[in-house]
């Protein structure tokens, strides 16, 4: 797997992976994931001739952590990142809570992106008792001490199932997983090599121990906030929004929130689709990044 460690004039270290080569794509990626997660989109880089780009962000994987205090302040790594790369102009892409980071880079920097899609996102303040078809999530996210133990726990399960993905399917934290999966989510379950490449992508989130561990709650307590920055900042052309019908993890009306903000900007939900939808329209995907 190709990874890169890029040092921020702070001293800060940045993770990067890269996939393909062409037309360049800054990939965001899930929360409690990592810039792994982007050999999920091998084949959409290489068939659609994309250099797709994916940044641990802070405290997740090679990524040195770092307070974050609201959603834009990734958007300096991201920038230097990709001046450092050489490119001045590039599409994003952000999937899950990957996607509400997406949405900030789009606000504040348009004038460097040639299109934006943002699947399965979280619109903010997010109903933290809707996530994962699971209404205990709400304390978990809002209550501290519940947070800590309950993601110490899953890292623990994930760490496991970097080596046995069966063990953790098993587990609760796997339970809740496949609880919150349509049925279209579930064809994704069932494939070894995406299960193999996913839970290492989670595993490398929490490669830092308990900064990792942080790193995650922060970010949950992001979404917990209202958006920081203005949609009015937002240029709707440039924006597309996909959802799946069926998303338990993230429901629809999300979709439909970040939409009402952003006049004119344009939203596909997919019928029959969940959480991973943009996985399930790989070849569409490509498309909407070639004819920019």
């Amino acid at each position: 797997m190709y990874s890169q460690v890029a040092f921020l004039p702070n001293g800060r270290q940045l993770g990067y992976s890269t996939v393909g080569g062409g037309r360049p794509v800054v990939y965001f990626h899930g929360t409690a994931s990592s810039r792994l997660e982007v050999f999920l989109l091998k084949k959409l880089a290489e068939n659609s001739n994309l250099q797709i780009i994916s940044i641990d962000r802070p405290g997740y994987g090679l990524s040195s952590f770092q307070k974050r205090r609201n959603l834009q302040d990734f958007n300096a790594d991201v920038n230097f990142l990709l001046d450092h790369l050489g490119f001045e102009n590039f599409g994003v892409l952000g999937w899950s809570g990957g996607g509400a980071f997406a949405l900030s880079y789009l606000a504040f920097f348009p004038e460097r992106v040639t299109k934006t899609v943002v699947a399965a996102a979280p619109s903010l303040p997010f109903d933290a008792s809707t996530a994962h078809n699971m209404p205990l999530a709400r304390y978990v996210m809002q209550i501290p001490f519940l947070g800590q133990i309950a993601m110490r726990r899953m890292r623990s399960q994930v760490l496991r199932a970097d080596g046995n993905i069966d063990a953790f399917l098993a587990s609760k934290q796997g339970q809740q997983i496949i609880n919150a999966c349509s049925r279209s989510d579930l064809r994704f379950f069932s494939d070894p090599s995406w299960m193999r490449l996913m839970y290492q992508s989670m595993a490398e989130a929490f490669r830092q121990g308990n900064l990792g561990v942080k790193a995650v709650l922060e970010e949950h307590k992001l979404f917990l906030k209202p958006w920081s920055f203005s949609f009015a900042r937002v240029p709707a052309d440039k924006l597309f929004i996909w959802h799946g019908a069926e998303d338990k993890t993230c429901l629809v009306s999300n979709a439909h929130l970040i939409f009402g903000c952003v006049a004119g900007s344009h939203l596909e939900i997919f019928e029959k689709k969940g959480h991973c939808v943009m996985f399930d329209n790989l070849e569409k995907l490509g498309d909407l990044f070639v004819d920019d």
